[in-house]
């Protein structure tokens, strides 16, 4: 016993050293949305665990689907998450024929023990972001990305039905799905609906609340060359912002090419493929950084 004991005091030593100082202080964490290649985020966040920055992890941000596994990520481990995108989203999410079944959501978020993340005093905080329905014509026209976006943050709700439908309303993708009426009585849509003022990438609330954390994962869904928005380092010049891109195509080119086989594909072979590239991708950067494998000396 004290020989297993006394092993993982030098390896923690060993990967202390080896690791650099961007990544020994609190992390953020920003999920854009793009329906069913959420799967990538689930692969990314495997690889974190593994290497020992998702528990450094205090906030994450999200949006529609990124919002939905900022607060999966939050509640239940990594092979948890898992095991739901490949088990249970494939037929939950296009049940009755459906491209996108809110109903099935429904009963994906209700699965899921959110009252992990009740209370302010907990960590990680998670933030999700949705736009009201309310003028959506008009913002066409007088919006920019980000400028009517509201930030929800799920720790400080009291009513874990409120989380239900915060949840819901953040990933309520328009025509597909009905929009989703909140405490306030108003009636909200996807979060990451840019063309009415949504933030598809919601880097702002860690920002803007969190000026003691300095460094800040921002996971994309689309790859370096399709990605419609990608924030700008130059704007944040006291932050350290690590991206990670899809190495694969995930759209397609033309809109229904990218709705059916990216937004809209939940297929389980669709959904174990982008879980495996995010972790390819993440573990691939991890170690061009000079970083290992550490959480399973460190977190047990």
């Amino acid at each position: 016993m004290k020989i297993n004991f006394a092993k993982k005091l030098c390896i923690l030593a060993l990967f202390a050293s080896l690791a650099t100082s961007a990544l020994s202080e609190e992390i953020g964490l920003v999920l854009s949305g793009g329906g069913g290649k959420g799967a990538y985020e689930v692969g990314v966040w495997k690889a974190l665990c593994e290497y020992g920055i998702a528990q450094k992890v205090t906030v994450i941000s999200g949006t529609s689907v990124g919002g939905l596994n900022a607060a999966l990520f939050a509640c239940v481990k990594a092979d948890k998450a898992e095991k739901i995108w490949v088990d249970i989203v494939p037929s939950r999410l296009t049940q009755d024929g459906a491209l996108i079944s809110q109903e099935g959501l429904n009963k994906i978020i209700s699965s899921i023990p959110l009252q992990k993340i009740m209370g302010r005093g907990l960590r990680p905080h998670v933030y999700v972001t949705a736009v009201r329905a309310k003028g959506k014509l008009i913002k066409h026209f007088t919006s920019k990305p980000g400028s009517d976006s509201y930030r929800f943050l799920l720790n400080e709700e009291p009513q874990l039905e409120q989380i239900r439908l915060k949840l819901l309303a953040t990933s309520a993708f328009p025509i597909l799905t009905d929009p989703i009426t909140l405490a306030d009585g108003y009636k909200y849509t996807d979060g990451g609906e840019e063309a009415v003022g949504g933030d598809n990438v919601p880097l702002a609330p860690i920002v803007e609340r969190y000026p003691e954390i300095k460094n800040i994962f921002v996971i994309y869904l689309s790859d370096r060359d399709h990605v419609k928005r990608r924030i700008q380092k130059k704007d944040f010049d006291t932050k350290v912002i690590t991206e990670i891109f899809p190495s694969i195509d995930t759209d397609g080119s033309g809109f229904w090419e990218r709705m059916l086989d990216g937004t809209a594909n939940f297929k389980e072979d669709r959904i174990r493929l982008l879980i495996r590239q995010g972790y390819e991708d993440t573990v691939e950067l991890l170690q061009r950084r000079g970083l290992y494998p550490v959480s399973s000396y460190w977190y047990e």
